[in-house]
């Protein structure tokens, strides 16, 4: 029997809009996530591949189905429990970095691990540690505003690494880079859940990069096919 970390069992998700009916984005979705494999979730935009993810961390409820991690229904979570979810167990790399503008590159990788009630000086160095291995060694004390597009989402993957999560999640984390940059990114994160063993959920436009993951699905119509 497979071992798995993450379960999504008959997801419903809609949204009300304004004057508008409601529009059902999730129609009964099902995923199971195999601890130790990579699966890459494609679809056209608005599809609703950021909406599944927010739901697989916890960053919005599903209307109906159950989520579960570790075999542990989301639901039944104290709001302490998900927090430590959220902050612990899984990391996140978005489309956009979301670097603070006024920390440095170390300081903003760090921040994760200060939640975490860790030492300073001790995030701190495994921050610098982390910036290294995404190839920004000499990069520690630079502002967001002096990298580029890629320095900046090279650092978001390191700043998801920080608490050594079981899970990673990946929205879109190539699609604000040209092709060439995004390709070398999604080579450095590629090789970092190889080295760590993670587990990772990465949706993603591009076929190219989809290719490379263990499992394929595409979402269309509220569900996933695999391929």
């Amino acid at each position: 029997m497979a071992d798995l970390i993450l379960e999504a069992q008959e997801i419903v998700k809609s949204f009300v809009q304004p004057g508008r009916e409601r529009l059902v984005i999730l129609r009964g979705l099902s995923l199971a996530v195999e601890r130790g494999r990579t699966a890459s979730i494609a679809g056209a935009s608005g599809s609703g591949k950021s909406t599944l993810l927010h739901l697989l961390g916890s960053l919005d409820e599903p209307d109906r189905g159950i989520i579960r991690f570790e075999g542990e229904e989301l639901a039944t979570f104290s709001r302490r429990r998900l927090a430590a979810y959220r902050n612990r167990d899984i990391g996140f790399v978005f489309q956009f970095h979301y670097l603070m503008p006024e920390l440095t590159l170390r300081e903003n990788v760090a921040a994760p691990g200060l939640v975490q009630s860790f030492r300073k000086r001790q995030a701190l160095d495994e921050a610098g540690a982390l910036l290294a291995e995404v190839g920004l060694g000499d990069r520690l004390d630079a502002m967001p505003y002096q990298l580029s597009g890629g320095e900046k989402q090279r650092a978001a993957i390191a700043r998801s690494l920080l608490n050594d999560p079981r899970l990673l999640l990946a929205d879109e984390p190539t699609g604000s880079l040209d092709w060439k940059t995004g390709e070398a990114v999604f080579a450095v994160l590629q090789r970092l859940i190889r080295e760590r063993g993670l587990t990772a959920v990465i949706a993603t436009h591009n076929p190219q990069l989809a290719q490379l993951t263990d499992k394929r699905y595409v979402l269309h119509g509220g569900q996933l096919e695999e391929i």
